[in-house]
């Protein structure tokens, strides 16, 4: 018989895939179509009867990403809907054992991806650890992330969506399998920025008990005045000025096509993000974090991988072509004019003193890796463990075999060894061929996680002791192969950023 459960909205029917019960396309709010455009999430309605939920649904509407990025770290082009507002779930049996429970929150810069990428398929680590994983989708872009009052848009329903599907789970996952009280939300790139974020809004407070960042944290939520700024040229655009309704009518197309303009298909151009709209979030997240308002006792495991930025320069052809005087003006972005040249001999210095590569293309990527990912990391780690104790540090070290090796240990590396998927088809290129070195790095990967999950704290039989993170020691365990716990890793690099001013700190996050 398919798996089938009663939940308080009507029964869903799902299917078993080679022992696991997987529920495909679980509506958690009503489709945010029509007049529910730009609205916060709203409940979904009872059914009657048994619903098919054996089928993914259509993911939020998005672009491909340009180039050869999204082939190569698995974010293939899908069927899409604003009707995106639903989940997935794999649990090993839907019975009364109250499993630890995984709910991912998928990245792409709050512009692509989705909860059914191939890479993030929940058998593997749901049947390993015996938990119960959950995928999700949200809303992107334009439609998740628009700063508009005129339409009654925060330009936080992107964050609300998840936090609907967080208390969701709260609610229905014990018919699962899962326990209710035991929820850990984790999530890479945007997912991380999200859930770091999610730490510090009043809407999402007791949504989660654990939180895993990956690759993303703290950085600056966008004010105001810039997602405003981006709003009036939609409203523009579209004739939204003289009739505020006529947005909500607007072809979903249109607005993707507009959203891909202003953003220049990449970094540079408009950003969608957690906006600071004084209502549903507000501007310091690091100080609500760091004085415990909401995540007082809440483990966390947060990290990054050694070469983040990697992943958005050694694909792009001639990238590695920079000149001092290239590597001092963009120095001037992350640590402003008055002391980017410091910046760039801080990091001269320090890699040069640990034997690592001194170009500048090597110093260029070390710099973003730092301002985007593991200084932002540190900040978030810095502010929970003011008040508490269970805070661990990763560095995520395995190199990637594509393009020749120049991508090192990128950006989204790690997420096929934590799901068990580093055997796919489309995940071999990224990943390199299978082989027992590559399965025990994976097992290591979710061992960890599971273990964090369980209890709070990602010690396990793979690993040497990991201490809890510290303002002192630092402690982080570097990920690889050989897995082992460094105190204070680029320090040098670290105090830099710590010495700089707070407008000039601001900037951290590119």
């Amino acid at each position: 018989m398919p798996p089938q459960v009663t939940t308080s909205l009507g029964k869903v029917q799902g299917a078993e895939d080679d022992g696991c019960a997987v529920f495909h396309g679980v509506p958690f709010a009503s489709p945010p179509v029509g007049e529910l455009r730009w609205r916060p999430p709203e409940p979904i309605q009872p059914w009657d009867g048994v619903r098919d939920a054996t089928e993914f649904s259509a993911s939020a509407m998005q672009r491909q990403l340009p180039g050869d990025v999204g082939d190569l770290i698995g974010i293939p082009a899908q069927t899409q809907s604003e009707d995106c507002l639903y989940l997935n779930v794999w649990t090993p049996s839907c019975d009364e054992r109250k499993r630890p429970v995984m709910v991912w929150i998928h990245g792409g810069g709050n512009t692509v991806g989705s909860g059914t990428q191939p890479r993030i398929d929940g058998r593997t680590l749901a049947m390993t650890g015996d938990v119960v994983v959950v995928t999700l989708n949200y809303r992107l872009g334009v439609f998740g992330w628009l700063h508009a009052p005129i339409l009654g848009a925060y330009g936080n329903e992107g964050l609300l969506d998840q936090t609907a599907a967080l208390f969701w789970v709260r609610r229905e996952i014990e018919a699962f399998g899962g326990d209710p009280n035991n929820v850990t939300v984790f999530g890479q790139s945007a997912g991380g920025f999200d859930i770091a974020h999610l730490m510090a809004m009043p809407a999402a407070t007791g949504a989660f008990d654990k939180a895993i960042p990956m690759s993303g944290s703290l950085i600056d939520t966008i004010t105001k005045v810039e997602a405003r700024a981006v709003a009036e040229r939609f409203l523009m655009r579209f004739g939204g000025w003289e009739d505020p309704e006529r947005m909500r009518r607007v072809d979903a197309g249109d607005l993707l096509d507009y959203q891909v303009e202003l953003t220049g298909g990449g970094f540079g151009g408009a950003r969608f993000g957690p906006v600071a709209d004084g209502y549903s979030l507000g501007l310091d997240a690091e100080r609500r974090i760091g004085a415990g308002i909401q995540t007082r006792g809440m483990p966390l495991l947060i990290g990054h991988t050694k070469d983040e930025f990697n992943l958005f320069t050694a694909t792009r052809e001639g990238a590695d072509q920079m000149s001092d005087n290239d590597l001092l003006a963009a120095a001037t972005a992350p640590f402003g004019g008055m002391r980017a040249a410091e910046g760039v001999d801080r990091y001269q210095r320090a890699r040069d003193a640990r034997g690592e590569p001194t170009d500048n293309f090597s110093v260029w990527n070390a710099i973003m890796t730092d301002s985007m990912f593991r200084i932002p990391a540190v900040k978030t780690a810095e502010a929970q463990s003011r008040h508490t104790q269970e805070v661990w540090s990763y560095r995520f070290d395995y190199p990637s075999p594509a393009y020749d090796g120049r991508l090192g240990s990128c950006h989204s590396l790690d997420i096929p060894f934590i799901w068990g998927t580093y055997e796919a088809e489309n995940m071999k290129r990224f990943c390199g061929d299978a082989s027992p070195e590559l399965e025990s790095l994976s097992d290591t990967m979710m061992q960890t996680y599971l273990a964090f999950a369980r209890n709070g704290d990602p010690n396990n039989e793979q690993l040497p002791d990991w201490p809890a993170y510290n303002a002192e020691d630092r402690a982080v365990m570097t990920l690889n192969h050989h897995s082992e716990v460094v105190n204070a890793p680029a320090d040098e690099e670290r105090d830099f950023w710590a010495s700089l001013a707070p407008r000039e700190l601001s900037r951290v996050g590119g």
